[in-house]
């Protein structure tokens, strides 16, 4: 659990892990400079459960390095990344753990997929086809560079998720790391246990701010970063080939949502006072 100013959510996110009927697990939190008492409660759950493995960052890492921080830090065969404001089933380790022990093809195992809001607390199950068990590499990266990556919080194989290259841009830094896992092995859904991703609208900068520590952001060389990351990554796993396929993918994905994009700005101008 990568987390920074987590109160208000990290309570409920931290009992959904210690409360999972697997209880063979540990639990690793990285505090990224909280400055909100978030270091307080979590050294004070630690103390109570002796799998809690509390660590402070006293200088502020980019949310990308703190989620590999604690990945550097994991000793189990299974690995999950757990964010502060996110819970799931108390089964949902147990389910897919048991999927991973069945199936060598299977490098993550995700469950079904509720869409949480401020407004909307019980959430909204969402259709969320990112399966790719039964495709090749080249489909399962096509698949993956049109969705959304909630299943980077499924159930991983540790060595599998380690060989994933370090490949940071500030713009989807979650896609690169989704497209090498995807030419990596299987992503396999698992019903009848739910993952509950709490969603709060925001815009391109104040998330890269609350990332990153930025205090300014551009698109375009955002979305060059984002292209450049995913050549870095998928070309280290897969050779160039796949680097400038997976690249390409992205690039079609991106101008595929421009037009979505002017619209969201033009009507964003036109109704601001």
């Amino acid at each position: 659990m990568p987390v920074r100013n987590g109160v208000g959510y990290i309570e409920a996110a931290i009992e959904s892990l210690v409360d999972q009927t697997e209880r063979d697990i540990e639990i690793i939190v990285s505090d990224n400079a909280s400055d909100d008492g978030t270091g307080d409660y979590l050294r004070a759950v630690a103390q109570k459960d002796p799998r809690i493995k509390y660590f402070r960052q006293e200088s502020g890492l980019r949310a990308y390095d703190n989620f590999r921080f604690v990945l550097e830090k994991a000793r189990g065969e299974y690995f999950m990344w757990a964010a502060h404001d996110d819970t799931r089933d108390l089964d949902f380790i147990e389910k897919l753990a048991a999927v991973l022990d069945q199936d060598d093809q299977v490098v993550l195992a995700f469950g079904d997929l509720n869409i949480v809001t401020p407004d909307n607390p019980d959430g909204t199950i969402q259709h969320f086809p990112f399966a790719t068990t039964g495709l090749n590499r080249w489909s399962r990266l096509r698949k993956v560079s049109q969705l959304q990556c909630f299943n980077i919080y499924g159930l991983w194989r540790t060595n599998v998720v380690r060989q994933i290259p370090y490949a940071y841009c500030a713009w989807w830094p979650d896609l690169p790391m989704m497209l090498s896992a995807a030419y990596l092995g299987e992503f396999k859904h698992v019903a009848g246990t739910r993952f509950h991703y709490f969603e709060v609208p925001k815009s391109s900068l104040d998330r890269v701010k609350y990332q990153d520590f930025a205090v300014r952001f551009h698109l375009i060389s955002g979305v060059a970063g984002l292209i450049g990351a995913t050549y870095r990554a998928c070309s280290q796993i897969g050779g160039i080939p796949i680097g400038i396929y997976a690249a390409s993918l992205v690039v079609l994905k991106q101008a595929l949502n421009l037009p979505g994009f002017i619209y969201r700005r033009v009507k964003l101008q036109l109704t601001s006072p």
